[in-house]
């Protein structure tokens, strides 16, 4: 999904097709008129699809692995957060955890079939 800043000025677009001024977005989401806070839509038409205030989120992304700078613009770090999330990272599994799977497959599988035993 592609995000972008809103503006604070455009209608946005609810999943359930409510259209919103940005007065009663403001009423719903007070924290969204005070300046100096931003919040992330989504870049479609429906908008509201997220929203999400920015440095929060921004930190979130970082904690996670994605490699934003401060250097970055708002729509540089919102590009980058698009690009983590259409291309995650593949994760390797450690020595360790595919010793461990091989021996849980192991015990499962000497485990009696529940279908061969009786009944009483």
């Amino acid at each position: 999904m592609k995000y972008k800043i809103w503006n604070k000025q455009d209608r946005l677009i609810t999943p359930i097709g409510e259209v919103l001024s940005k007065e009663e977005i403001f009423a719903r989401y007070p924290a969204s008129a005070i300046q100096g806070i931003n919040f992330i839509i989504a870049d479609q038409p429906i908008s509201m699809a997220v929203f999400m205030e920015f440095e929060s989120t921004k930190e979130s992304y970082k904690q996670m692995g994605v490699k934003i700078t401060e250097k970055m613009t708002m729509q540089e770090v919102l590009n980058t957060i698009t690009e983590w999330e259409e291309n995650p990272p593949i994760q390797e599994s450690t020595a360790e955890e595919r010793i461990a799977s091989a021996l849980e497959f192991q015990m499962l599988m000497s485990l009696p079939n529940a279908d061969t035993k009786e009944v009483k």
